[in-house]
């Protein structure tokens, strides 16, 4: 690492010789404050330092089993939580919603073949929900209902290759953002056509948390997520928005945002 010596390096990091050895060979994957702590020795960006914009988080392993449908709702719950609270769950809809919500997830950890329209009457309940409750949960709940929605944009030929990679246990996180990278046209119009429908409701959504202190957070960890995945409308390339969204991610880790750090934690941390 540049000129100094594993002594040295170690003495700045607090570890081992040994340690900062196998961090460089790639034995081993330093935890994510110490990944914090090099990238500030070095003035670099923590995703710069490991080569990570989206493309390369696949490289790092996730504390998640992803050959298995369970490990994917975890996955899933990681990425976008559902939120739920007693005051929300007086509100008719919402509670219709929320109930439709857990069986949609129960249904994916399962494998089952779920009613055709499922996420469009889940999105319908939230929507009704905010309406008329503005309950902070049913905006966060409308974001988690767009971006599972977002994640069902596949043709078949992708989903027959992962579920292949899934049944010989040889499915990784990098499979799934490397999707976009074999995208057909037809898939790529419907991703730009879902932006452009979701645009308008998605920034009044993320004002309408934004405003409550309490629920700013989440609205700037889904901004960050957009370009992540690449739900945005932007002059930019894929791997562009997906690094800017890192960055922004990470920032917002560093200033103290819980959903941030869980998010980098899982994808950054060994």
């Amino acid at each position: 690492m540049h000129t100094e010596t594993l002594e040295e390096l170690g003495n700045v990091i607090h570890c081992a010789k040994s340690t900062v050895k196998g961090y460089e060979n790639g034995s081993r994957k330093p935890d994510l404050q110490t990944l914090q702590i090099i990238a500030s020795h070095y003035n670099k960006p923590v995703d710069e330092l490991l080569h990570t914009d989206l493309t390369g988080l696949g490289d790092l392993s996730l504390d998640l089993n992803l050959n298995s449908t369970s490990g994917m709702v975890d996955l899933l719950n990681v990425m976008v939580p559902l939120y739920c609270s007693d005051a929300a769950m007086k509100n008719d809809n919402f509670r219709k919603g929320y109930e439709l919500s857990q069986r949609l997830l129960d249904g994916f950890a399962k494998a089952e073949i779920l009613p055709g329209g499922m996420i469009g009457r889940i999105f319908e309940a939230y929507l009704n929900a905010a309406d008329e409750s503005e309950e902070p949960e049913a905006f966060a709940n409308i974001m988690w209902c767009i971006f599972v929605w977002w994640t069902q944009i596949y043709d078949t030929k992708q989903l027959i290759s992962l579920q292949n990679k899934q049944l010989s246990k040889k499915l990784t996180f990098k499979d799934y953002m490397k999707l976009r990278d074999t995208e057909s046209s037809e898939i790529k119009e419907k991703r730009k056509s879902f932006v452009s429908d979701f645009e308008a409701l998605i920034t009044e959504v993320l004002k309408a948390l934004k405003t409550d202190i309490k629920w700013s957070e989440l609205a700037d960890y889904y901004l960050a997520l957009r370009y992540i995945v690449g739900m945005v409308d932007t002059d930019l390339s894929n791997e562009m928005n997906s690094s800017v969204g890192m960055q922004m991610m990470l920032s917002f880790m560093t200033l103290g945002n819980d959903l941030a750090f869980r998010f980098c934690d899982t994808c950054l941390s060994a």
